[in-house]
C-alpha cells in the first residue's frame, strides 16, 4: 500500500517503560503519550491505535504483547506509521531495530521518532535510525561489561558472588561479604569427603547414606544424588577457595578466599585424582572389598577384563550355601560372543589370585628388573580424547532432553511447576557434565609436562606394605595405583586350576599435579580404619 500524502496516516501510538527507568528516571507512560498525541494532532495524522508496554525491558520483542500487536497490525496494513517517544521505546538490540526497520520498509510503514526528529521517508533518516540503534545497544553492552568486571573484580578479591545458592556448608546473610561455615552441613562435607576417599565408598551409596538418615540437601526440595555429591566432592570453596564462571572455561579462575576451608587441601586433591582416574577403570561387576582384584584383572589369554564370579562352595552345618569368590574372563560368556572368539580361559579363586600375586611381589629383586610397561602419553590422550567426545555426546543428549521439556510445557502438557522441577534436575545433570569436561579438556594440554609418581615408589610400597592391609585398603589402593594385572590361567586337573601374574602395569600418572606421594596416600587410606560410620 502506497501512502498519497503524510497527513492523515493511520499512525499508531507505540509506547514502553521499564520499572527501573519509571522509579530511576522519570519515565512514565502518561507522559509520553500526552506528548505523542500532540505531535500527531500537530502533524495532522489519524491515531489508529495506543500501543503501550509498561513496566518491561527493551532487550528484545518477542516477550511484549503490544508490540507483537503493533506488528500483526502492520502486517495487515492497518497501520501506516509508527510514532515513538524515544527509538530506545522501540528497542535497545541493534538486531531487532533492524529487522523492524526491513518490516516497516517492506509493508511501506513509515517511522517518526519525537526526540531524534528522525523521518523514515528519507535515506538519511533510515541511516540515522540504525546509528542511534547502534548506539543504544552500544550502552546496554557497556552496563553489561561493567556489570561482568564488577563481579570479576570481587571475586578476584576473595568474595564469593553467590547469594542464593550458596555452597553446602557455607551460609551468608544479606549485606554480608564473607561466607561463614555453617556447622552441621560442613560436617556432612567432612563425612563425604572421608567416605569417598578413606572408605571408598562409591558416590551413590553415600547419597543413600545420606538420604537413608534423612540428611537435608541445601534447597530441602531434592533428595541426595551421585550429581550432587560430585558437585560437592569437586567444589574447591571448601579448601578456602573461591571461583568464577564456572561454565566458561576460557573465563574460569580460582583465587584464595576469606572464608574458612573445612577439609584439608590433601583430602580434596586426592578425591579430584580419584574422580579422573575412575573412567580408566571399566568394571564389569561392582567389587566386593574381598574381590578387590576386579576392575584390574586382565585376562592375559585375550586381554579382557576378569569379572566377579561367585561359586557354590558347600552347604554348612545349618543348611546354607557357602560362595567362594572368584574371577572369570570377560570374553568367556557365551552369550554375549560366538564360539569362535569365546576366551577359554577358567575362572580362577580369589585366594588363588592372591597367591599369584603375593609370589609376584616376593620375586620382584629390584626395581629395575621388572616389566613394568610406562604409560604411553599419547595413548592417555587418545583415551582421555574419546571420553570427551563421550561427553559431548552426552551432554547433546540432555539439551535435546531439555528442548523437548521446554516443547511440552509450551503445548501445556505439564504444568509449570513440573517443568520447573524437572529442568532444575536435568541442569544440574548438564552442569555436572560441563565441569567434567573442562577438567577432561584442562587435563589434554598439561598431560606431557605432568611429573610422574615414582615407579620405585610404588612397587616398594607394594613390597612392604601389601600384607599388613586389609581388603578395602588393598582395593583401594589397586584402584589408585595399578592400571592392570596380567594373568594366566591353568588348568591341570579336571577341577584344579593355578594361576600366574605375568605383568602388572602402573598407573604412574596418579597424584602428579598435587605431588601426593604413595606413603602419603596410604596414610590416608589406613586413617579410615578407626572411623565409626
Amino acid at each position: 500500500m502506497k501512502k498519497e500524502t503524510k497527513a492523515g496516516l493511520r499512525t499508531a501510538i507505540y509506547v514502553r517503560v521499564s520499572t527501573e527507568e519509571q522509579a530511576q528516571e522519570g519515565y512514565s507512560i502518561r507522559a509520553q503519550v500526552e506528548k505523542l498525541k500532540s505531535y500527531a494532532l500537530l502533524k495532522d495524522w489519524e491515531i489508529y491505535d495506543l500501543y503501550a508496554d509498561e513496566g518491561i525491558s527493551g532487550k528484545n520483542i518477542v516477550d511484549r504483547p503490544a508490540m507483537n500487536r503493533l506488528i500483526e497490525d502492520i502486517e495487515s496494513g492497518k497501520v501506516q506509521n509508527v510514532l515513538v517517544f524515544k527509538v530506545d521505546r522501540l528497542t535497545r538490540s541493534t538486531r531487532n531495530l533492524v529487522d523492524l526497520i526491513d518490516l516497516f520498509e517492506e509493508y511501506d510503514c513509515a517511522f517518526n521518532s519525537l526526540t531524534e526528529s528522525i523521518d523514515t521517508d528519507t535515506p538519511s533518516g533510515r541511516m540515522f535510525l540504525k546509528i542511534i540503534g547502534i548506539f543504544a545497544e552500544f550502552e546496554r553492552e557497556n552496563i553489561s561489561e561493567r556489570s561482568r568486571m564488577g563481579r570479576e573484580r570481587k571475586v578476584k578479591e576473595g568474595y564469593t558472588l553467590a547469594n542464593c545458592s550458596m555452597s553446602y556448608g557455607y551460609v551468608k546473610e544479606k549485606g554480608q561479604k564473607v561466607q561463614e561455615i555453617q556447622p552441621d552441613e560442613a560436617r556432612i562435607v567432612n563425612e563425604i569427603f572421608t567416605m569417598y576417599v578413606k572408605e571408598n565408598i562409591a558416590m551413590s551409596r553415600i547419597a543413600k547414606a545420606l538420604n537413608d538418615r534423612k540428611i537435608a540437601t541445601k534447597r530441602n526440595a531434592l533428595a541426595w544424588d551421585a550429581t550432587t555429591i560430585k558437585l560437592i566432592l569437586t567444589n574447591p570453596t571448601y579448601i578456602g577457595k573461591v571461583r568464577y564462571s564456572m561454565w566458561d572455561e576460557s573465563k574460569y579462575f580460582e583465587v584464595d578466599g576469606h572464608h574458612e576451608s573445612i577439609i584439608t587441601e590433601e583430602l580434596f586433591y586426592l578425591a579430584q585424582e580419584k574422580i579422573n582416574n575412575t573412567p580408566q577403570f571399566s568394571k564389569t561387576k561392582k567389587p566386593r572389598e574381598n574381590n578387590y582384584f576386579c576392575g584390574v584383572l586382565t585376562c592375559g589369554m585375550c586381554g579382557s577384563k576378569f569379572s566377579t564370579h561367585n561359586q557354590a562352595s558347600k552347604i554348612d552345618d545349618e543348611g546354607a550355601t557357602q560362595y567362594v569368590g572368584s574371577y572369570r574372563c570377560g570374553r568367556k560368556k557365551k552369550y554375549f560372543y560366538p564360539d569362535d572368539i569365546t576366551c577359554k580361559c577358567p575362572d580362577i579363586s580369589h585366594a588363588k589370585v592372591e597367591k599369584a600375586f603375593s609370589e609376584y611381589i616376593a620375586k620382584i629383586p629390584d626395581f629395575t628388573e621388572t616389566d613394568i610397561d610406562i604409560d604411553d602419553t599419547a595413548k592417555k590422550e587418545d583415551e582421555l580424547l574419546k571420553y570427551i567426545v563421550d561427553c559431548e555426546k552426552k551432554a547433546d543428549t540432555l539439551l535435546n532432553r531439555k528442548k523437548k521439556l521446554m516443547e511440552q510445557y509450551v503445548g501445556e502438557e505439564i504444568e509449570f511447576d513440573d517443568y520447573k522441577d524437572m529442568l532444575f534436575i536435568l541442569n544440574e545433570k548438564y552442569e555436572a557434565l560441563e565441569g567434567e569436561l573442562q577438567r577432561a579438556r584442562a587435563n589434554i594440554p598439561t598431560e606431557k609436562n605432568a611429573p610422574a609418581v615414582s615407579q620405585k615408589e610404588i612397587v616398594i610400597s607394594i613390597k612392604e606394605n601389601w600384607e599388613h592391609l586389609n581388603d578395602k585398603e588393598r582395593m583401594m589402593f589397586l584402584q589408585r595405583f595399578v592400571k592392570k594385572i596380567i594373568i594366566s590361567v591353568e588348568k591341570e586337573r579336571s577341577n584344579v586350576t593355578n594361576a600366574k601374574v605375568e605383568g602388572v602395569e602402573y598407573n604412574l600418572s596418579c597424584g602428579a599435579a598435587e605431588r601426593l606421594s604413595v606413603r602419603n596416600t596410604l596414610s590416608i587410606i589406613k586413617q579410615g580404619r578407626d572411623r565409626v560410620c
